[in-house]
């Protein structure tokens, strides 16, 4: 290849150091394995697919163009390294966001809790495990000077990539189980069937390796009962199938494996903004039904009302609650949950793949993103995050606003904690957001202090039931206590504690002077010779190392965040 002749004279001169409680069963944990050859070959063709043409025009994707430009101003606010880059565990942080932004997914191995792997046996990596092992395959080629922004788009671009792999081969078993060839074209009634197939095992994580066609009509047949928005997910799926179609100039009763494949990579795509907007407003409007005086809180009492009159939700033990950073226990007498920790805990997660959950977006990574966006570094002084946030509106909290003299006080002993600066990726701005935004932005617990798992998960490893019985909701309801019904604030009642943890550790001023330094390199989309080479030495090097190491000659390091 011209380009990959070029590439190699070019770098002689240069040195580089480079489920849950919606479905009525839990979502299993998965065993399947993505062997290391695949994810190896994903990663070379994304980082192929974004080499710079020699005319500088680039060749990136659409997608990868997304990718980077969603990227690019959390990119911007995050904490560097002395090289100018995100270490690992920034890095990490950023693309659990932009999966959110993008998807609504949370990737399982990119999770603050996990993110640990073992040695990869012969038959490949755990698929819950694969986003830990690229990122420390792409790590070690990078020589340790850690992620620059469009390094850190193929590396997302990467894990897209095998997740929608994921969905053709799921598809592939739909149409084993009913027996169709995949090289004909469906009847509409085929294709609802093997789409209703395809998105039970993609709701309840089944595999279908082993169902046949009578197994597949049952699972289908038993759906409404375990998952209460089937009727509305069969809809959008089927809004997606008449998209495609339409895109493609056929009708939506005609479709191939082809096309079918587009359906799938689509619903994918879109499913987690679908969930958020069905299911996880819907359950944050009743949560606001019940809310005590606009804190953002909902005493236990009445929690529990609506599941003794029926409600198929808010029936977690206390135990479970409390295990899930969702209960606030400041009065004893009068415990609450947090509506904002309780719809982002993992309990309202379905798991739909094995790289991934659908879950409740974060609101609040939406208004930490405009602030990122117009401070565009990783530190703020207090007078700058007061006037962005008087006039930063959520989805509850209407705007402009004048903020409380507690707000403005609480912000300030920040600053002063860290020396004037308040850094924006800290507990304490999340403890502080969590004030001015109380439905929105979680509050955030000490490291340790909770254990945010899935509701098999802790089941098993307590031997506890995560629902609570009919008994157990009946005193919390019967205990109220009639005294605490004065009108109060988020501030009375949310219990404001000093310790901070930061994504990294930085000297006074550093984290502005390192931020600056990256804001002012090359904009993306402004691609000179200069960065042709160095992108391109990258690219060379990555693929040369990558496709001269045989398969299983990589010894991952454990580690953890």
């Amino acid at each position: 290849m011209v380009i990959a002749a070029i590439l190699a004279l070019s770098c002689n001169f240069m040195v580089l150091s480079n489920a849950s409680e919606f479905l009525k069963t839990s979502p299993h944990k998965s065993t399947e394995r993505v062997s290391e050859n695949d994810i190896r070959t994903s990663l070379l063709n994304e980082i192929e697919s974004s080499l710079p043409s020699l005319s500088g025009a680039g060749l990136a994707s659409n997608r990868l163009a997304q990718i980077e430009a969603t990227l690019q101003p959390i990119y911007a606010a995050l904490p560097k390294n002395e090289h100018g880059n995100l270490d690992h565990t920034i890095a990490r942080y950023g693309l659990q966001r932009l999966f959110v932004l993008r998807h609504g997914w949370k990737i399982t191995g990119l999770a603050p809790s996990g993110g640990t792997y073992s040695t990869s046996s012969p038959a490949g990596v755990l698929k819950d495990q694969v986003p830990s092992f690229v990122q420390d395959l792409f790590e070690k080629r990078l020589g340790g000077m850690g992620f620059k922004l469009q390094e850190l788009a193929v590396l997302a671009a990467t894990i897209e990539h095998l997740i929608q792999e994921e969905a053709v081969s799921r598809l592939r078993s739909a149409f084993r189980i009913h027996d169709t060839s995949s090289a004909g074209v469906l009847s509409d009634d085929d294709a609802k069937e093997m789409l209703d197939t395809y998105m039970m095992a993609y709701i309840t994580s089944e595999s279908l390796d082993t169902v046949t066609h009578e197994g597949a009509q049952k699972l289908v047949a038993e759906l409404p009962e375990m998952f209460a928005f089937w009727t509305e997910t069969q809809e959008f799926v089927h809004g997606v199938q008449k998209n495609i179609a339409h895109t493609a100039g056929g009708e939506a009763s005609h479709l191939d494996f082809g096309a079918l494949t587009k359906v799938a990579e689509e619903v994918g795509d879109q499913f987690g903004s679908f969930f958020h907007k069905t299911v996880c407003t819907s359950l944050k409007a009743s949560l606001m039904k019940l809310e005590h005086h606009n804190t953002g809180r909902v005493k236990l009492s009445e929690f529990y009302k609506p599941a003794l009159g029926g409600f198929w939700q808010f029936q977690e033990s206390v135990g479970y609650l409390r295990e899930l950073g969702v209960l606030e226990e400041t009065d004893p007498s009068a415990p609450s949950v947090l509506i904002a920790n309780y719809l982002n805990a993992p309990s309202n997660c379905i798991a739909s793949s094995g790289f991934y959950s659908a879950c409740c977006k974060n609101e609040c990574d939406d208004l930490l993103g405009h602030l990122e966006q117009d401070i565009a570094s990783p530190e703020a002084t207090p007078a700058t995050i007061v006037a962005l946030v008087a006039n930063l509106s959520s989805s509850t909290v209407p705007a402009p606003r004048t903020l409380s003299d507690t707000l403005l006080r609480r912000l300030d002993e920040i600053a002063a904690h860290h020396g004037s600066m308040v850094p924006l990726h800290g507990r304490l701005f999340a403890q502080w957001m969590h004030l001015a935004y109380p439905r929105e932005c979680a509050y955030p617990h000490l490291s340790g202090t909770t254990n945010p798992t899935l509701p098999d998960v802790w089941a098993q490893a307590t031997g506890e039931e995560t629902s609570a019985s009919e008994e157990e909701m009946r005193q919390y309801v019967q205990w109220s206590n009639s005294g605490s019904d004065a009108d109060v604030s988020v501030e009375d009642m949310a219990t404001w504690s000093s310790e901070e943890e930061l994504l990294v550790v930085q000297p006074i001023g550093g984290a502005s002077q390192l931020a600056q330094g990256a804001t002012a390199q090359t904009p993306a989309g402004k691609r000179s010779m200069v960065l042709f080479i160095i992108v391109g030495c990258l690219a060379y090097a990555l693929i040369q190392t990558m496709k001269s190491a045989p398969i299983g000659s990589y010894q991952p390091q454990k580690f953890a965040i």
